[in-house]
């Protein structure tokens, strides 16, 4: 029994007793981490002072800078208005000037039908001219799949009387027939009249010819074939 509690004695290691040491190392730890805290803030503080820089001198140049930046911006931005409104004076005298030639394309039409009206009423063969379909002029349209139209209307007599009745335009293609109004299809004249419009043709039709009829009110109907010639 001696024996064994000598020998687990005899296993102990004998350190020395310093109350101190413990106390001592904690307070050599603390001191560290409030050296390192310190140590950080003031790192971060002059790296944001280099990073932000806020001498005065640094301040006034970037107002300036700011200023010249807003400057520049509403120079860019008046420019931009006046390039706006030259651009909608343009505009509206381009239009203006589009509805000008219009009107004269249309006085130069009417003209060249009264010339021609002359020609037949000056012609032997007047007396048995009778109502005719002169003339169909098809254009394109600035709207796609539309198409404008002028039809000339005559009737070439010495003593001729005003003559009405109704029209209609039959667009004939790939064995297919569509019926498009031509103004409120209805005419009436003494001499001669000119129907224009705007024709919208259905998608994928593609046309071939025009057959134009006209249904007076007394006599026989009267009809033209046209190919379908648009001019650009």
């Amino acid at each position: 029994m001696f024996r064994r509690e000598r020998e687990r004695l005899q296993k102990l290691v004998l350190v020395p007793y310093r109350p101190f040491r413990n106390l001592s190392l904690g307070i050599g730890g603390v001191i560290l981490i409030i050296a390192a805290a310190l140590g950080g803030l003031y790192a971060g503080s002059r790296y944001n002072s280099s990073v932000v820089g806020a001498t005065p001198d640094e301040v006034q140049r970037l107002r300036q800078t700011v200023r010249m930046y807003a400057e520049q911006s509403q120079s860019i931005r008046d420019e931009a208005a006046v390039a706006h409104h030259d651009r909608e004076i343009v505009l509206a005298a381009t239009e203006k000037l589009r509805q000008e030639n219009m009107s004269l394309l249309e006085n130069i039409a009417t003209l060249e039908d009264q010339v021609a009206l002359y020609k037949k009423l000056l012609s032997p063969r007047t007396a048995a001219a009778g109502l005719s379909v002169d003339r169909l002029d098809l254009r394109l349209a600035n709207n796609a799949g539309r198409v404008t139209y002028r039809l000339l209307l005559t009737q070439a007599s010495s003593n001729a009387v005003e003559i009405t009745g109704a029209v209609e335009a039959r667009i004939i293609g790939g064995g297919q027939s569509v019926v498009l109004p031509v103004g409120d299809n209805r005419f009436g004249f003494q001499y001669f009249q000119s129907l224009t419009g705007e024709w919208q043709l259905p998608a994928g039709f593609r046309p071939e010819r025009v057959d134009i009829v006209l249904k007076p009110g007394k006599g026989a109907s009267v009809q033209k074939s046209f190919r379908w010639e648009v001019q650009n």
